[in-house]
């Protein structure tokens, strides 16, 4: 894998989220196994340092980790999410990432940060004790993720909502291209 996509991939803000760019870090990671990729983020991290967020880090290993239901996804401490994470987990469990169609699309415009954020490295230890790595490669489909991720925002939110998430999703697949 090369340095180079997995730093583009941590580096990426909310409002250029580019689901294409997680995609291609998961599919480079996932062939590695779950250790060699977790080291590849970890050497990542130290080479970048503290000071530099890397939150796009966060977004690769919800994509490219599963855990067991009764485990869950641990939350992401960064901020308030522009919306809230939904009442129960099981609709979207890896929240604010939501997998439709194979899409990893962040369903958040960002976050207000009050205080420090969370780093990567404890989710790299929680993937490391908890985490199973995804055992195919993300195979993206555009058709699929619109109506997909509009499915499992109804069934985490109900009428709540009914705007937010959806106008992100189709945002990002925008971006994605073709």
């Amino acid at each position: 894998m090369t340095t180079a996509t997995l730093a583009r991939a941590a580096d990426m803000q909310f409002e250029d989220y580019d689901p294409a760019l997680v995609v291609e870090a998961v599919n480079e990671l996932q062939p590695l196994g779950a250790q060699a990729a977790l080291g590849r983020v970890e050497e990542l991290l130290v080479a970048r340092g503290p000071a530099q967020p890397s939150y796009g880090l966060f977004w690769v290993l919800r994509a490219l980790f599963d855990v067991p239901p009764e485990q869950g996804f641990p939350p992401v401490r960064i901020g308030q999410p522009s919306v809230p994470p939904p009442p129960k987990s099981g609709p979207l469990p890896r929240f604010p990432i939501v997998i439709a169609g194979d899409v990893p699309l962040l369903a958040v415009r960002g976050y207000s940060l009050a205080g420090l954020a969370e780093g990567v490295d404890a989710h790299v230890a929680y993937f490391r004790e908890h985490g199973t790595i995804r055992s195919a490669p993300l195979s993206p489909s555009r058709d699929a993720a619109a109506d997909e991720f509009l499915r499992q925002w109804k069934a985490a939110y109900g009428e709540s909502y009914p705007e937010e998430g959806p106008q992100v999703a189709r945002e990002q697949l925008a971006r994605m291209g073709p």
